[in-house]
């Protein structure tokens, strides 16, 4: 036995009372148009007894008639958009009105269709079946109705022919300055001060159906709308069976934290039809674009207003906070500390959120290898330093590897371009359908070298939260795809944490880069998500983070009492850092540092081992060379990569043992 689908109708609502508030304005607007250009005319007529001039005088006085039939057909074509408004609030409060009753009957009558679909029991079928094709009949009808009543409102609309500009002098404004025709939507910002506060639940219909770069015009014309969208939030305990209280629902307690529970997230959203999670994501981008559980793709285009609106809210926050400064007097130090603290930190958030603006407008994959590649954004936070995730590239069917860079000391939300140039030099040729690379910084990262990285604070809250977006970006990539997670410092550490006991993340390849250390609390594979993970270990022999891998570091490592051990305990196969690009030997002419930064630099031998790791298969890396201890007379040791810079760094005479594709390595 079969039963038809519930049909599908659209979000036929509006604010009924705001279009009836808004309409009566018309109606007084073009009585009050009328009054006010009696009265300027009648007040300038008396200039006529007080502007006396042969030759100018009758040009001066009749010079307002000009505009009164444009005053005339402005008023009337108020007065015709009142009617026009008045008639669709009419037609829709009860188109809306049936909607919420298919609402409140659609859960319902679901459950009642899929216990019918289960029973053996004809007649309740039958009951099911005459009760569905009336709902469908109401549904088809309702969408039938609401496209005409809009379709009716718009044409009449367009039919105010008059009270235009026509026959008057051409003002600037916001003006196209080859066409002329007035451009609508800059003159949209700012208009709260006159007609209050922006209401979210009417401006997301704006942006329907709008393209990427429609989009981005709009937001760019209308911070403040952006902002209103940013931080809209439902009420608490949404009507039952509307989107919110479903998707409400599905987030509740720390689902967006557990493996089932954004599973279940997934469940619920994809429950929505395609108008309720286009509203959904319109209306509340600032909840939906950061929502594990909602597809990667959604949340990128999403973000794209939570990114605007957070901009006009930090520049106005970072505006108010300049003009708030201390006095510069006796006393004041640690206010004025504050202050600058404070600044620096809004600065910070503001240069990181202008980056990711204006990634939007870039090419994800440029051509040009010195291109700043441009990104969508996953996640975004105005917390502390700033926090930020994101993508290039769409999950598809079609994906065959996914890079995930975790980064280290000292990362804010204003690193997010330097480290998208860094994964764009790691994860090869350009392939749009083919790659996808994501730059994960969703939680707050230690700052200083030694204070910060001191204990295992940073990695205790931060690896929940990349565990989580691991756990939501697996729903979206084909399981055929290759998965490479890769630490740098204090996010090695980090990486390692996250992958720690049932809820950890899981990834194919996990890849240290001069790791703080293997993760808080993980003594070898066994206790991670997954320990047939391969794993892979890159670091300069002069990089003085050994110290911190070798002195224990119970906050990076397993215990106070030991060191990480990552080609030992954890099994990693090291490969060899090697040479920059100008070949010298990475680290060695680098100070303190000892090439801590360097392994990224395009063309190294480090960046190379990256890529390879990160595609696979016939890719070939170059493994560590290993020092050798002279015991002769002189007890020294020599360093291969030193020793032979000159026949080595070219690249193409590594010696045949110190190559292996990666492949033969995960065999």
């Amino acid at each position: 036995m079969s039963l038809p689908a519930l049909g599908t109708y659209p979000d036929a609502e509006a604010s009924w009372t705001t279009l009836t508030e808004k309409a009566a304005d018309l109606k007084s607007e073009s009585k009050s148009l009328q009054e006010a250009m009696d009265g300027a005319r009648t007040s300038w007529r008396g200039l006529e007894s007080g502007y006396q001039h042969p030759d100018t005088q009758e040009q001066v006085w009749t010079a307002l008639d000009d505009l009164v039939p444009h005053a005339e057909d402005w008023a009337s074509a108020l007065s015709s958009a009142q009617d026009a408004v008045d008639d669709f609030v009419e037609t829709g409060k009860p188109l809306q009105t049936e909607r919420e009753a298919l609402d409140t009957a659609k859960p319902g009558l679901s459950s009642r269709r899929s216990s019918a679909l289960s029973s053996d029991d004809e007649s309740l079928v039958e009951e099911v079946r005459t009760d569905i094709i009336a709902f469908n009949e109401r549904a088809s009808a309702l969408t039938t109705d609401w496209e005409t009543a809009q379709e009716t409102l718009s044409t009449a609309l367009a039919a105010i022919s008059i009270g235009t500009t026509e026959g008057l002098p051409l003002v600037t404004g916001h003006r196209d300055s080859d066409t002329g025709v007035q451009d609508w939507s800059k003159m949209t910002s700012g208009l709260d001060e006159k007609f209050g506060e922006i209401d979210p639940d009417v401006i997301w219909k704006d942006l329907k159906g709008l393209d990427e770069d429609e989009l981005r015009d709009w937001l760019e014309a209308n911070p403040e709308a952006a902002r209103a969208l940013a931080e809209h939030r439902w009420e608490d305990n949404p009507p039952a069976g509307t989107p919110e209280s479903i998707m409400d629902a599905a987030m509740d307690g720390d689902a967006h934290l557990t493996e089932d529970g954004i599973k279940g997230i997934q469940e619920a959203w994809l429950s929505l039809s395609d108008a309720e999670r286009e509203r959904m994501a319109l209306l509340y981008p600032g909840v939906i674009g950061v929502l594990n559980g909602v597809p990667l793709a959604t949340r990128g285009q999403t973000n794209q207003i939570t990114v605007a609106g957070l901009r006009e809210q930090t520049a106005e926050t970072l505006a108010e906070h300049r003009e708030n400064r201390p006095q510069n007097a006796p006393g004041n130090a640690y206010e004025r500390g504050q202050w600058e603290d404070e600044l620096e930190r809004l600065e910070t958030v503001q240069d990181g959120l202008d980056q990711a603006w204006d990634a939007y407008g870039r090419e994800q994959f440029p051509s040009n290898p010195e291109a700043q590649p441009g990104y969508t954004t996953l996640f975004v936070s105005t917390a502390g330093n700033g926090q930020i995730a994101t993508m290039r590239g769409t999950p598809s069917a079609n994906t065959e590897r996914v890079a995930t860079f975790i980064p280290g000391t000292s990362t804010t939300i204003a690193s997010v371009d330097g480290y998208n140039q860094k994964l764009d030099t790691i994860d090869g040729p350009t392939d749009p359908e083919g790659t996808v690379s994501i730059y994960w910084a969703g939680t707050d990262f230690p700052q200083s070298l030694v204070g910060d990285n001191k204990d295992s604070t940073f990695n205790e809250q931060g690896a929940p939260l990349l565990a989580a977006f691991d756990h939501a970006a697996d729903l979206d990539i084909p399981a055929s795809a290759r998965t490479t997670a890769i630490g740098h410092s204090a996010g090695g550490s980090m990486l390692g944490t996250a992958e720690r006991g049932p809820e950890g993340l899981t990834s194919d390849n996990i890849v240290y880069v001069a790791p703080a250390g293997q993760g808080h609390e993980v003594g070898s594979p066994a206790d991670t998500a997954n320990p047939d993970a391969n794993r892979y270990w890159i670091q300069t022999n002069y990089d003085r983070i050994r110290h911190a891998q070798d002195l224990g570091g119970g906050g990076h490592g397993p215990s106070w009492w030991e060191g990480s051990d990552i080609d030992g305990a954890m099994g990693a196969t090291r490969l060899e850092a090697g040479y920059l690009n100008n070949g010298d030997v990475m680290g060695k002419d680098d100070g303190f540092a000892g090439g801590h930064s360097d392994y990224f630099e395009p063309d190294s031998t480090s960046a190379l081992n990256l890529e390879a790791l990160i595609h696979g298969g016939d890719s070939e890396v170059v493994l560590y060379h290993e020092k050798v201890d002279d015991p002769g007379p002189s007890a020294s040791t020599t360093d291969p990569i030193v020793d032979r810079q000159d026949e080595l760094s070219g690249g193409g005479n590594w010696d045949e043992d110190q190559l292996a594709t990666v492949g033969d390595l995960e065999d």
